[in-house]
């Protein structure tokens, strides 16, 4: 799960301060579709909260997240319902058969789309429970703009964006889920300087920059942001939010 490639908690400072709620469309979607008034949710690979917060205001809510620190963050925020939080990882779930009404992953399923995780969510769901699935797929030029000017400012390479054959529906569809339907949504992020240092920061290459090498590329970064700034007039990420679900 996110603790074997993500490292997330290392920067949980500037992932709390820079990652954004979710379109309140999704959740919305998500209530039309689950039969269950008040249903008992799993937030996987919850991090510090921010899916788990909104998820709150449609049932019980349970948030797993392999990193400690992550989880620490997260309950440090006032309840908004009956949230909980659990360390977990998505091949070992430490919980029952068929517990949830909803499973959902919000930026977070390619890091455990692997086939013994499905079976675990497909073990914890009830029968006719719901998987959901949510991405914020931003502009490749987004990422890798950054990305560039992090490997020009230091003069070391850094690791790529985590890749795979990532299609969600493709995968539940090949795990037995029934009922799949996907939604789309075009959306943008627009950041302020600070932010969107802390945004870069809050990514899983982050972990490749050398730590004594960190100063010099956030000074590379904020000279890329404020040129972005002055030729647009606005540090802006521009996004595609898709929802996938399906039901067991």
């Amino acid at each position: 799960m996110i603790n074997k490639l993500g490292k997330f908690g290392l920067f949980v400072k500037e992932y709390e301060k820079a990652r954004r709620q979710y379109p309140p469309e999704i959740f919305i979607f998500l209530k039309t579709v689950s039969t269950v008034k008040e249903p008992l949710v799993l937030d996987l690979g919850c991090g510090t909260g921010i899916a788990t917060r909104q998820l709150a205001r449609l049932g019980t809510i349970v948030g797993c997240d392999p990193d400690p620190r992550m989880l620490a963050a997260a309950k440090k925020h006032g309840r908004v319902n009956q949230e909980r939080y659990i360390r977990g990882v998505a091949d070992r779930l430490p919980f029952k058969n068929a517990t949830f009404d909803i499973v959902t992953a919000c930026a977070s399923f390619h890091w455990f789309d692997d086939k013994k995780s499905i079976a675990e969510i497909k073990r914890v769901l009830k029968p006719g429970g719901i998987m959901f699935i949510v991405n914020k797929n931003g502009l490749k030029s987004w990422g890798e703009g950054y990305r560039r000017t992090i490997i020009k400012t230091i003069g070391k390479k850094i690791a790529h964006f985590h890749k795979n054959a990532y299609n969600p529906k493709q995968r539940l569809e090949k795990n037995g889920f029934k009922n799949i339907r996907v939604r789309l949504w075009k959306k943008s992020e627009v950041y302020t300087l600070n932010n969107a240092l802390e945004y870069v920061q809050s990514v899983s290459i982050w972990n490749s920059v050398p730590p004594s090498l960190r100063v010099r590329a956030i000074e590379g970064l904020k000279k890329y942001f404020q040129k972005m700034k002055k030729n647009k007039g606005k540090i802006e990420r521009k996004i595609t939010v898709q929802m996938t679900v399906g039901i067991k």
